[in-house]
């Protein structure tokens, strides 16, 4: 940590270049550690602003409760009040939460700012919500990462974190995770179980090797926190218990949750350092952005030139939501990729495809039962794709498995190249996110090695 940085005093009430500058530094060497709170994970609303999802969640449990509009945004408070009202059951009101995430999973618009911050190289990303959605970024992107959380109920053993060079991104959920159910840190009778927990037994708290990680000098940075919280004081002694002079942490809370009072700033800023620079979350991240940028030497957002052109085939009635997560995940890539909408206005759409053949270094037939419906226009090309695929000279025809359907029985199933490659359709396995990312893994890999 930069010593210049580690004398500031405390109470700074706004942030110099110098501060941005230096915190982008130790980004970039991989000594920040990001820390998202509650109101971080955030999403859009009709009316164009952003609310946190744990919010979110709350209100939709508290319909009927009749509790004020400060209690109704608790997620801790909603599901107390379930529970000790005896409405529903610890089981129920788990259920409740992991429908909500499931839901907001498919449906959420998250807060670009998120992306954005997913961009960046933090070694180590602390999440305080039970979602895994942060670690999405980082799968849309064909990077590697590693995900863990802490299940309070059923502590595991140490999986021995290391957090060199080469070692990849470790996002870890301290309140578990929504699709392991006994891991949700819910009610006031939940979080006392899980302080008992993190102070109490040694071989059941918190990973050693994840607490070592503090122990040396990084800044930290805590994005949607509110500090006048009790159990986050107790968190951070526990995270913090043998590093209080190798830290220096930063809060800024999303715009227009109110400001940390003058007695929890006090205890923060005397026991850990804490700063409260006068800048919101969105502020911040977008004035850090752009000193990483200069610091990379990267003020274009170009992405460098084009490697390869890839032509998608699809069903476009039927399959389109899968052609878009598709494209989805590639778009980090450097390539410049067709579908059959870019045929549109253009003349004979299979004269369009085939004149694109000779054009693209890569197809990617998007395969269900519909796309060998007799309309598809590049059904009576297929014969002559798989007699064209050859890797080697830069023709590449990769056919993704979508839904699940008689693949074998076509002129496609002839080709090793299939994805995924157990050959189980991607749309209805649960693992979409991953097979996709292994596609454009794959893909990344065959165009940076083309000749």
């Amino acid at each position: 940590m930069p010593t210049d940085t580690s004398a500031q005093p405390v109470g700074v009430s706004e942030l110099t270049d110098t501060i941005y500058q230096n915190i982008a530094r130790n980004i970039s060497e991989g000594s920040c550690v990001l820390f998202l709170g509650p109101a971080a994970i955030t999403a859009r609303q009709p009316d164009g602003s952003y609310r946190p999802l744990n919010e979110l969640c709350a209100n939709q449990l508290a319909k009927g409760l009749g509790l004020s509009r400060e209690e109704e945004d608790s997620l801790t408070q909603v599901t107390s009040t379930l529970r000790i009202r005896a409405q529903r059951s610890d089981t129920m009101i788990i259920s409740d939460v992991q429908d909500f995430y499931t839901k907001a999973e498919h449906n959420a618009e998250l807060n670009p700012l998120l992306e954005q911050l997913a961009d960046l190289p933090f070694k180590i990303i602390v999440n305080t919500t039970p979602d895994d959605f942060f670690a999405r970024f980082y799968a849309t992107a064909v990077r590697d990462y590693r995900f863990d959380f802490y299940n309070f109920r059923k502590p595991g053993a140490d999986p021995m974190f290391s957090f060199g060079d080469d070692a990849p991104p470790l996002i870890y959920n301290l309140f578990g995770f929504y699709k392991k159910s006994e891991s949700l840190v819910l009610t006031y009778n939940d979080q006392l179980a899980y302080v008992n927990k993190i102070t109490g037994v040694q071989h059941e708290r918190l990973p050693d090797s994840l607490l070592a990680a503090f122990a040396v000098p990084r800044f930290y940075l805590f994005l949607g926190f509110d500090f006048e919280d009790w159990s986050l004081r107790v968190l951070l002694d526990a995270l913090f218990k043998n590093a209080r002079n190798s830290i220096q942490p930063f809060a800024y809370p999303l715009k227009g949750k109110r400001e940390t009072g003058p007695y929890a700033k006090i205890f923060f800023q005397g026991e850990f350092r804490m700063e409260f620079p006068n800048v919101d979350m969105e502020s911040f991240v977008g004035k850090l952005l752009e000193h990483f940028k200069q610091l990379e030497g990267q003020a274009s957002s170009d992405n460098g030139s084009i490697l390869a052109d890839v032509l998608v085939l699809h069903n476009e009635a039927k399959d389109d939501d899968g052609c878009t997560a598709l494209l989805k995940h590639l778009k980090p890539l450097k390539i410049r990729t067709l579908t059959l909408k870019d045929a549109v206005g253009q003349g004979d759409v299979q004269q369009w495809i085939k004149t694109n053949l000779d054009r693209c270094q890569v197809v990617l037939p998007l395969v269900s039962a519909d796309f060998f419906d007799n309309e598809n226009p590049a059904l009576p090309l297929l014969d002559e794709l798989v007699a064209r695929n050859n890797p080697r000279n830069r023709f590449l025809v990769m056919p993704v498995l979508w839904k699940n359907c008689a693949i074998d029985a076509s002129p496609l199933g002839k080709l090793r190249t299939t994805r995924p490659l157990n050959r189980i359709a991607i749309s209805g396995s649960g693992q979409d996110d991953k097979y996709f990312a292994e596609i454009a893994d794959t893909l990344k890999k065959y165009i940076e090695n083309l000749p």
